[in-house]
């Protein structure tokens, strides 16, 4: 109970605070839409596989946080029993996920459809599930020979989802996996939780080297996350021209580039490592030097996704010639040098793992001034102002960043 208590107060706070604004916001987000009266037809397949995915993706990055290690490290040399300290870790980092993510989502469901009691019970147990399962998947990466299991396992829980209609029958099937997701974690050597802070000394190596976009590439490399994210992208780059080629008469393809400023781990980097942003400011002339190199790394990787979606683009409609690709480059350009700007004068501080910066709201921010300028661009001729309100923009926002900020 001790390292449970000393983990959720490093989690949720010393007075548990965070628990208490979560909550609260999601009895104002159920009041706000249930009072708007707010409705919508909503499967109850769809419900629980929202439950279980969210569940297990959040508290697979909540386990994999860098920020665990210095956690880990100081509770690991403590005497400790190990299937206390396997179910302290787990379960404080499952109520985080629980609390903190979950709830507002499934608040958001459960306001805009009726659903039965034993529905929204059951879409409770799949959240719990998740989370257990997420905790099982982690402790089998580690061991080869178990990874088999685990897709298996995955894919057994994504089949009962969509095909078993009968919800009794579908909620004891969550009950199995989520025993076997106990029976897991109690032969489970609770060192299989502790992480080596490997970034951390990646990053303390390469601060001294100059060069900064070598510090990037390997930065990137060693959060095999980011990876993840800029692939999902690229998935998303190649699935989008089938849906938006179905608005005839209208030119969306810009706003497919704004969509993917939505790059959330690369565009975090001094907020994640507050140490570097320390070192970048201290240093004289680093600032502009760092910065501007950010800047193009953030564009190199935005390009990288947004030729994805200009090449599939091409293979299913056609039409792409030297404006779309301009346009590609000019909003590329201009969501890497503002994220970097609010990067820079705007970090994100007070978070507890990475989660907390992955899902933070300021990631929404570019996209969102990118929107409007995309749907400008696509209305012809007036999307040459739009181009125009691109290009005066990136000319008053480059001195910032050329400049010693």
């Amino acid at each position: 109970m001790n390292i449970l208590k000393a983990l959720s107060k490093q989690l949720f706070g010393a007075k548990y605070e965070r628990v208490i604004k979560s909550l609260a916001a999601c009895l104002i987000l159920f009041l706000a839409i249930h009072t708007a009266g707010i409705s919508m037809e909503i499967a109850s397949s769809v419900l629980f596989l929202t439950a279980t995915a969210l569940a297990a993706g959040i508290m697979w990055q909540a386990l994999h946080s860098s920020g665990n290690a210095d956690r880990m490290a100081g509770l690991f040399m403590l005497p400790f029993a190990n299937r206390g300290m396997t179910f302290s870790i787990v379960l404080a980092f499952a109520g985080y996920t629980m609390i903190t993510k979950t709830f507002p989502v499934l608040a958001l469901f459960f306001v805009v459809h009726e659903w039965s009691v034993l529905q929204i019970a059951v879409a409770l147990l799949c959240a719990c599930n998740g989370c257990f399962m997420a905790a099982a998947w982690y402790t089998m990466t580690k061991k080869k020979k178990l990874m088999p299991f685990a897709v298996l396992w995955c894919a057994g829980m994504l089949l009962s989802i969509f095909f078993v209609q009968e919800v009794m029958v579908f909620a004891l099937i969550v009950f199995a996996s989520l025993f076997l997701s106990l029976l897991r974690l109690l032969m489970t050597d609770a060192y299989a939780f502790y992480r080596p802070a490997s970034a951390k000394l990646l990053t303390r190596r390469t601060k001294g080297t100059g060069s900064v976009l070598l510090y990037l590439l390997r930065y990137l490399v060693t959060n095999k996350n980011y990876l993840m994210n800029t692939a999902g992208l690229c998935m998303v780059g190649g699935i989008l021209p089938m849906i938006s080629g179905q608005f005839e008469g209208l030119n969306v393809m810009p706003l497919g580039f704004a969509i993917f400023c939505l790059n959330t781990p690369i565009c975090i980097l001094l907020s994640s490592d507050p140490g570097l942003g320390q070192a970048v400011r201290v240093l004289p002339g680093q600032a502009g030097r760092f910065c501007t190199r950010y800047s193009f790394f953030i564009f190199s990787v935005n390009m990288a996704v947004s030729s994805v979606y200009l090449a599939a683009w091409q293979i299913q409609h056609g039409g792409v010639g030297g404006m779309e690709i301009m346009i590609a480059v000019l909003i590329a350009l201009q969501s890497a040098i503002l994220s970097v700007l609010l990067e820079w004068f705007h970090p994100i501080r007070n978070w507890k793992i990475e989660s907390d910066l992955w899902h933070h709201p300021r990631k929404y921010i570019v996209p969102l001034i990118m929107l409007p300028v995309a749907g400008l661009i696509g209305m012809w001729p007036v999307g040459i102002w739009g181009l125009l309100c691109i290009v005066i923009v990136e000319v008053l926002s480059l001195p910032l960043i050329t400049r010693r900020i």
